[in-house]
């Protein structure tokens, strides 16, 4: 923080306040600790998004490579299907945001066929 003060003719004097805030992301797990079966869907639990980027952010599944190929995963109105890659973007910001989603899962063939699956929220970069 830089404070500055100003020169001012008579009483009245002014100064200027100048604030950095680093950018900070974080998703949190808010589930009840059980998996809730919804037909052929797994919920996976309600998630904590908050990312103060300035340029928006994008929340990442990651998952063990060769694992949930054709498994669709949803938040809300944003979904994607996993490849087997290991990692996706289920979603994208493009401004600060806070937000409570719940993630569900539908499987693919193989089925819910991994006991490992992580969130991460990255922000943007701020060229692009």
């Amino acid at each position: 923080m830089v404070l500055a003060s100003v020169p001012a003719a008579g009483t009245d004097a002014s100064f200027t306040v100048r604030a950095v805030v680093p950018v900070y992301c974080e998703v949190q797990h808010r589930g009840a600790g059980s998996v809730a079966l919804q037909g052929q869907s797994i919920s996976l639990g309600n998630f904590r998004e908050y990312c103060n980027s300035p340029g928006g952010y994008s929340l990442v599944v990651r998952y063990a490579p060769g694992t949930l190929q054709g498994t669709v995963l949803s938040a809300g109105f944003d979904q994607v299907v996993l490849d087997g890659s290991g990692e996706a973007v289920l979603s994208r910001e493009i401004r600060p945001r806070f937000r409570h989603r719940t993630v569900i899962a539908t499987p693919g063939e193989r089925g819910f066929d991994t006991d490992r699956i992580g969130f991460d929220l990255l922000p943007a970069n701020p060229a692009g």
